[in-house]
């Protein structure tokens, strides 16, 4: 028998829409600046209203990065660049691999609560970028709305507009309302005007991948879904921005011409891994510590020019891997604003090789381990016959866990509060409807 969460009924609606609505403004618009200072806080909090509980998974992460940690003082103490990492790190983990508890399990729909507010906040982004196009029409980077430019720029509105898209696109299909269509279209073509082609590149490869089992129907229907999307997106870059394709396609050349004297400075990152960590067993295994080779934390303790607005965290000392691996690659001498010197193909940054090299590869394999165990776990929640809003939910949960490592794979954005909050706050609601979904349906 499932659990009785008929005395959760009569939880008061308007408390989760305010924290979930202030939430959506936090992860949405400019204010998500302060979340470099109030980031762990807002996690805790978050935990503790949805009353997620802590796993085993996260008592074991956190057990091994303490490990790590310490094992990497042999290293030199090197404490600022530990601390900044570890203030992402620990959040992260902690607030992927929460649990929501019986308690979590609520009448109130909260992803719809929660995707309601961010559609609010997201149009007004929207609208907004439109305006600033209009306004500004030979700049690439106008389409900013009331997100900023902060950090993450309009990498992040770009994601946020993905997932919309995606939650409209499904509901749809399940649907057939013309509503849902014309908001899916609203807000894939307000992701298409970030012109962040490598995050486009990957939203549409977890798009493809979600809908994607093995069977030659599947496999034809996954083929004509590429091409239609990649063709969508090419025409749609070539009718609004010629110049931002063109921008695109010279990078894919050049990383397909790659060369380790002048190739592109984020595949020699992955390269200088390779020749460098293995060389020492130690490091190899168990990381150089934390924020000591090619995450955010490392440049902006590490760079004089990087972050600059935070001067109490610069060390004018440099771990060794930093030093000679990650920042020839990223300074104030190679990162000129001139075309196709300054983009995503010479940025040295990639969360997954960061975990690799800080955290060492145990840690990696532990991680990634535990994620797809995370996976399966509420994929078991899973039932698909009596509500259709189940197999909405559940596609969703399946594109954003297949998105987030794609994300952590291209750029160090498990260092990017508003991006993981909004990314990892989807997946925890997710996982509180679809318990909820499978308690209601009297399921073990």
């Amino acid at each position: 028998m499932g659990i009785d969460i008929q005395p959760y009924k009569n939880v008061k609606v308007n408390e989760s829409v305010i924290v979930l609505f202030l939430t959506a403004i936090l992860v949405g618009s400019f204010l998500r600046i302060s979340l470099t200072a109030i980031y762990p806080f807002v996690v805790l909090g978050l935990c503790l209203f949805f009353k997620l509980r802590m796993t085993t998974t996260i008592i074991s992460l956190l057990l091994w990065i303490g490990f790590c940690t310490l094992i990497s003082l042999i290293n030199g103490l090197f404490w600022r660049y530990k601390l900044v990492s570890l203030y992402y790190m620990i959040p992260f983990v902690i607030f992927l691999f929460a649990n929501p508890s019986e308690y979590s399990v609520r009448r109130v729909d909260l992803l719809k609560i929660f995707f309601r507010c961010l559609s609010i906040i997201a149009v007004v982004n929207d609208f907004v970028g439109y305006i600033q196009v209009i306004r500004y029409p030979k700049s690439d980077d106008s389409f900013e709305g009331i997100y900023s430019s902060f950090s993450v720029s309009l990498n992040g509105l770009v994601i946020l507009n993905a997932i919309l898209f995606f939650y409209y696109f499904s509901l749809n299909l399940a649907q057939r309302k013309t509503r849902y269509l014309m908001a899916a279209f609203f807000f894939m073509s307000s992701s298409v005007m970030g012109f962040f082609g490598a995050g486009l590149v990957v939203i549409i490869a977890a798009f493809i991948l979600t809908f994607f089992t093995p069977s030659l129907k599947s496999i034809i229907k996954t083929f004509f879904i590429a091409a239609f999307s990649l063709t969508a997106v090419y025409f749609l870059l070539l009718y609004i921005k010629p110049n931002v394709l063109e921008y695109n396609l010279t990078n894919v050349k050049k990383i397909a011409s790659f060369d380790i004297e002048n190739g592109p400075r984020k595949v020699i990152s992955f390269y200088n891994y390779t020749i460098s960590y293995p060389q020492n067993a130690k490091d190899f295994l168990f990381g150089s510590g934390p924020g000591t080779f090619n995450s955010r934390s490392a440049f902006t303790v590490g760079s004089p020019s990087y972050f600059t607005g935070a001067s109490f965290l610069k060390s004018s000392e440099q771990p060794y891997y930093f030093m000679n691996y990650s920042y020839p690659l990223w300074n104030e001498t190679n990162t000129s604003q001139a075309q196709y010197l300054d983009g995503f193909r010479n940025q040295p940054f990639s969360s997954i090789l960061a975990f690799l090299g800080e955290y060492g590869i145990v840690f990696f394999f532990l991680l990634a381990g535990f994620y797809y165990k995370y996976y399966t776990k509420v994929s078991r929640l899973y039932y698909e016959a009596k509500d259709i809003l189940t197999e909405v939910y559940f596609r969703l949960f399946k594109f954003l866990s297949i998105l987030l490592p794609f994300l952590l794979l291209i750029d160090n954005f498990y260092e990017y509060p508003e991006m993981m909050l909004l990314i990892i706050l989807c997946l925890k609601l997710l996982h509180i409807e679809l318990k909820k979904r499978h308690l209601l349906n009297g399921l073990n």
